[in-house]
């Protein structure tokens, strides 16, 4: 079941982003991405950014436990796509994506995408729009997707 995090799910979001970016990242970031992606995805942060609406957060569950998270911001922009480690390869992604993809409001969707994530994205039908990026110690490539 996908729906909408509120209050209460923001410690359990925090920890699957935090674990998913960890694993799939550690090596690709330096220690300034790693301190700041944890900053930007603790749970006052997200609570902050979920409360005054510049995003909105969407959470995968089954049997009540949360194993993927999701974001919305600016009704076309997809952030945070994490799924625990041990979730991936089942189709999670896939279906968390094509849920956030319908939420959107525009017809060009894009996202910052990690290394990592590239070929997932470049799979769901999103290319590659522009260079790769190092801003404060965080990688990401531009991307996006015509629906």
């Amino acid at each position: 079941m996908i729906r909408e995090l509120v209050y209460e799910d923001f410690k359990d979001a925090s920890l699957v982003l935090w674990k998913s970016f960890y694993d799939a990242e550690k090596n690709n970031h330096s220690l300034e991405g790693m301190e700041l992606f944890r900053d930007l995805t603790s749970p006052v942060s997200l609570s902050i950014n979920s409360f005054e609406g510049k995003i909105r957060f969407f959470g995968y569950f089954e049997k009540n436990i949360l194993l993927a998270v999701g974001a919305i911001k600016d009704h076309n922009h997809i952030l945070l796509l994490y799924v625990l480690p041990d979730s991936q390869g089942k189709g999670i992604g896939r279906e968390i994506l094509l849920f956030l993809e319908s939420e959107c409001r525009e017809k060009r969707i894009t996202v910052n995408s990690s290394d990592c994530g590239i070929p997932f994205y470049q799979r769901h039908g999103y290319t590659i729009c522009g260079e790769r990026n190092c801003s404060d110690g965080l990688i990401t490539t531009p991307m996006e997707k015509n629906v």
